[in-house]
């Protein structure tokens, strides 16, 4: 018989992820952040929503992996592209840390979100 383990699930972690800035052009959006908790990284999703125009919710927009060290700041450049909309929120969704840990968004625990707006 075989007993397979699932990472443990951090529900009262507060948010690991502090977005700082972010800029949009057509066809991507560059979001500025830092790792604000203790342990590393090593995955980051993001969602993004609409602010204007034909609304379709807030969906999944980027994901990424590799290393992010507490306290560093970092910068993510990725596609997105919306015809009817000018501006864009953009939070995080969930953070899979370095120890295995699933940091996920929910009511009581949400991120600041950021909001950009195409120049």
């Amino acid at each position: 018989m075989t007993v397979a383990c699932a990472p443990p699930l951090q529900a009262a972690m507060g948010c690991p992820v502090r977005l700082s800035g972010g800029t949009m052009d057509r066809g991507s959006i560059s979001v500025s952040f830092m790792n604000s908790g203790k342990t590393p990284i090593r995955e980051l999703n993001l969602d993004c929503a609409p602010l204007e125009g034909k609304k379709t919710g807030r969906a999944e927009c980027h994901s990424e992996a590799g290393i992010f060290y507490p306290g560093t700041p970092y910068t993510l450049r990725f596609a997105y592209a919306s015809k009817s909309s000018r501006s864009v929120e953009v939070s995080a969704q969930s953070a899979r840390l370095q120890d295995g840990t699933l940091w996920t968004a929910t009511q009581d625990q949400p991120c600041r979100p950021l909001r950009i707006v195409q120049k």
